[in-house]
């Protein structure tokens, strides 16, 4: 053990340290781990490479794929082009070419940790998990902090219906990262379906209040103020909605949740503001929300 948290199958027990450790950022900023000068064709390789790189950190994707591409074609071996062409790929979701650029940097370099958890990423995301788990695994053997990985490993196991060993992942990766709000989220989620209430709400208050990411903060209030509700807290899921809210104003359920909240609360007029704009912006499209937002209206 390093001092973190051992999982325990009882969801009662605590759930990561609240200490902060250091980000994990993506390599792609111009630091070349292995590759020196060795002649003209690998300095060539390297000036397009940078300069792929330089478009991708400007957006600028079409740009960065030229460039990476032809690095790759002018040094077969540099591997980091190729790696960081995945890296932009996936930026784009493209996922079966972020699997080839990937899979052709490992087949040159493998022992790089990060170009394993990037192929296990892809791999999943093109719903192909018995490619995606070994992948991962092997990234975290050779680098057990990458919280992402722990992340992602997780979403693997949850969609396979591991749901005590998804919780183990994402355990790990709040601890490696408590501004990473995803895992917190996914395990709050977790907790709520297995009817944990309090459990759900000590992660899901923690990640809110320790995300960095907008979107995740929102949806980390969004889904506490349903725990709160499940405990019948009305005044606290009314805090937590608004929350939701003044993170991100276009968070439909949370807008929808908190006339409902405030419904029950016997404050009409709010309830009817809420649901009025609810159904104003076309409820997310959603005819059964759109439904329920009438009749709670009437």
């Amino acid at each position: 053990s390093d001092g973190g948290i051992v999982w325990s199958a009882s969801p009662s027990e605590p759930i990561m340290s609240a200490a902060r450790t250091t980000l994990f950022l993506s390599v792609a900023l111009g630091i070349l781990p292995s590759l020196t000068a060795c002649g003209q064709e690998r300095q060539a390789s390297i000036k397009h490479m940078n300069a792929g790189i330089e478009a991708a950190n400007t957006q600028s994707f079409a740009t960065s794929e030229r460039e990476l591409e032809q690095a790759m074609t002018i040094d077969p071996e540099n591997h980091f082009a190729a790696y960081t062409l995945g890296q932009v790929y996936i930026k784009e979701e493209k996922w079966d070419k972020a699997v080839a650029a990937l899979l052709a940097a490992i087949k040159i370099s493998d022992g790089d940790a990060m170009y394993h958890y990037h192929l296990g990423h892809a791999y999943l995301e093109l719903g192909k998990l018995e490619l995606a788990r070994p992948e991962l695994e092997r990234a975290l053997a050779l680098n057990g902090r990458l919280f992402k990985a722990h992340y992602f490993l997780g979403r693997l196991h949850a969609i396979q219906d591991r749901p005590k060993d998804a919780a183990k992942a994402w355990t790990e990766s709040c601890r490696l990262n408590p501004g990473f709000g995803k895992p917190f989220l996914e395990l709050g989620k977790l907790y709520y379906s297995w009817d944990y209430m309090q459990e759900a709400v000590s992660v899901l208050l923690q990640g809110a209040q320790n995300a960095r990411d907008l979107d995740d903060r929102s949806d980390l209030y969004y889904q506490l103020g349903m725990a709160y509700d499940a405990l019948a807290q009305n005044g606290k899921a009314i805090a937590a909605y608004e929350s939701s809210l003044a993170e991100k104003r276009d968070n439909l359920d949370a807008r929808l949740q908190l006339g409902f909240a405030y419904a029950v609360k016997g404050d009409k007029a709010k309830a009817r503001g809420f649901l009025e704009e609810f159904m104003k912006v076309g409820g997310g499209q959603s005819p059964v929300k759109i439904q329920a937002a009438q009749d709670r209206h009437r």
